[in-house]
């Protein structure tokens, strides 16, 4: 009779029935339960538990109690990329703004509850990426600053073309006497700065070629500096309305760089449409950017539409990587068609150099 006495309680214990107290709040730890992590948006003051926040915009927080407490994140670099992950998740488009600041609150009032996130940007939740090796330094208690972002349900989407860059390349020598407007831009090795104070009439030589950045999202481009933000660029006359619109890096075969350059934003415009779409953005003030089903072609005749390879030893066969919106300062769908990555023949020759094999790339990203 005793032992029939012990089967129930050692029955309802390995059921996890015995204490209800218990089998709802489940020890749960970061490392070891990271895929229970909910998310949500906040705006005002910790909500409720259980309180259903209809925000596209707010201080993102996590739980790893179901809830029952909930905290922010600081990681050392809070991009559109992990901002998109956040929207996917919470079923809210995509991202469009991502930042670390105070606007909804402080570190202090929202203690970070994870540091040190890191996504690709395709994962599907935010329990889904990377974290990064080390803690992060920038989260100390000197840093008030919490993640935020913002979700909009429709997203532009740049393209990089692949042929226009193979199609147009050359090699060009110019006099720096040539190169005025281009060396306001930093768009020259930083050696012809050097070299400019005792020959200021030397040649650099210059690979020259075209990129195409179509528009295949949903929602047109809009630099993102507010129009009274430009600047304006004597020397070109006309607004840049982004700093740093793509790079142009080149690297040796074990990709080590060797040269780079990049191209400011002279103005964002619709070089071209598909069939059916009428051109809208020109190359005026207030009224740039990339419509729908629309291009913008940098033609390699254009200031900076090239990489500097004055230094780097000839007859030898690089890398080429061309990158659109290297620095996620535009929202956008994915980043996974936004680079392209070739194969560079470097002579030295205009007839003989090449740029060949180009495939389509996605931004680079390191954990």
């Amino acid at each position: 009779m005793k032992s029939q006495v012990l089967v129930l309680p050692i029955l309802l214990l390995l059921l996890g029935l015995t204490c209800p107290s218990q089998a709802n709040k489940p020890r749960l730890t970061i490392d070891n339960n990271y895929k229970n992590m909910l998310v949500r948006l906040a705006a005002g003051p910790a909500g409720k538990r259980g309180e259903v926040q209809k925000l596209r915009a707010g201080r993102v927080e996590v739980s790893f109690d179901f809830g029952a407490s909930w905290g922010t994140i600081c990681s050392t670099s809070w991009s559109m990329r992990e901002a998109n992950v956040v929207c996917r998740q919470l079923g809210l488009g995509y991202a469009s703004r991502a930042i670390q600041n105070t606007e909804y609150g402080d570190s202090k009032n929202h203690p970070w509850a994870m540091v040190g996130t890191l996504c690709r940007g395709t994962e599907r939740r935010l329990a889904d990426c990377f974290r990064e090796s080390r803690y992060p330094q920038i989260c100390n208690a000197r840093n008030k600053n919490i993640s935020i972002v913002a979700c909009v349900s429709k997203s532009p989407d740049l393209e990089i073309g692949l042929k226009d860059i193979e199609r147009s390349a050359r090699i060009d020598s110019v006099p720096m006497t040539r190169l005025t407007c281009a060396m306001e831009e930093n768009c020259l090795s930083a050696d012809a700065y050097v070299i400019r104070q005792t020959q200021p009439k030397a040649e650099r030589i210059l690979l020259r070629f075209s990129v195409k950045a179509m528009n295949v999202g949903n929602a047109d481009v809009s630099p993102y500096a507010n129009y009274r933000d430009w600047t304006w660029h004597q020397c070109h006359r006309h607004y840049h309305s982004m700093n740093v619109f793509a790079t142009f890096d080149v690297y040796d075969l074990s990709y080590k760089k060797v040269a780079q350059g990049h191209k400011a934003s002279f103005c964002l415009m619709d070089s071209e449409c598909n069939p059916g779409v009428d051109k809208k953005y020109t190359c005026g003030n207030t009224t740039q950017g990339i419509s729908v089903g629309c291009a913008d072609t940098y033609t390699d005749v254009l200031d900076c539409q090239w990489v500097d390879v004055t230094r780097i030893p000839v007859n030898r066969r690089y890398i080429l990587r061309v990158a659109l919106n290297p620095e996620y300062k535009l929202g956008e769908r994915s980043f996974e068609n936004n680079g392209a990555e070739c194969i560079l023949d470097y002579t030295g020759v205009h007839g003989t150099t090449k740029i060949s094999r180009c495939k389509r790339s996605p931004l680079w990203f390191r954990i």
